[in-house]
Parts: C-alpha cells; sequence; structure tokens
C-alpha cells in the first residue's frame, strides 16, 4: 500500500488536472484558509502581543503593539489596539497620522479589523 503525500497532490494538480479539478482545490483552499483565520481570530486576547497586517491603509500594516479590546458583536469583528512607542514613532512620521496624534502622546489606539490582526 502507498500513501499519498501533499507533494504527490501538488503534483497531480500541476501536472494532470482538470479543469474541475482545480476548481475543487480553489474552493478547498478557500475553506482552509478561512478555516485557519477563524482559528486565528479566535485565539487572540486582549493584552496579547500583536503585528498588524493585511489592511487597506499600508501605513499601518507591521505596526506593533497589544489588544486592548475586542469586539465580536459588529458585523466585522474589530480590535482596539494600542501601538507600541516604536510604533508610534513611525506612524508620527506619516503626514496623515502626525496631524492625528497629539504631540507628546505616549500611546495611540487604531480600531481594527480583527482579521488584519496576528499574533506575534
Amino acid at each position: 500500500m502507498t500513501t499519498t503525500t501533499f507533494s504527490d497532490v501538488v503534483r497531480f494538480a500541476a501536472d494532470r488536472a482538470t479543469l474541475d479539478d482545480l476548481d475543487l482545490f480553489s474552493q478547498a483552499a478557500k475553506e482552509g484558509q478561512a478555516r485557519l483565520d477563524q482559528e486565528r481570530m479566535d485565539s487572540l486576547t486582549e493584552g496579547q502581543d500583536i503585528r498588524l497586517d493585511r489592511l487597506q491603509d499600508r501605513q499601518l500594516n507591521d505596526l506593533t503593539g497589544k489588544i486592548h479590546s475586542i469586539n465580536l458583536t459588529s458585523r466585522r469583528p474589530v480590535a482596539v489596539v494600542v501601538i507600541d512607542e516604536n510604533s508610534l514613532w513611525a506612524l508620527q512620521g506619516h503626514h496623515v497620522y502626525a496631524r492625528r496624534i497629539p504631540k507628546g502622546a505616549t500611546s495611540y489606539s487604531l480600531t481594527v479589523p480583527l482579521a488584519c490582526v496576528f499574533s506575534r
């Protein structure tokens, strides 16, 4: 008896799969990604060190901080994140945020989609 590995499946998809096969793979991949994203979001907790990513405002991607609170009741769950000192410094250097962040601020909170919050 032989065991089929994931590499075998990928090789099949690349070499011999039909469009119908690829549609099935594509759907399975989307479902798998959604499951993993949900598991990641479910594991996030208040006070956890995080990194932001996948935000439309690219200036906010890669900022780091801590989760202050999580709101799961909105249509799209959100987190209030307090960015850390290094990220605050970086954000103050951006012309849009420099006007929003009070001079001398030592912390700054952002409300972001929970889907864009990743543990560090």
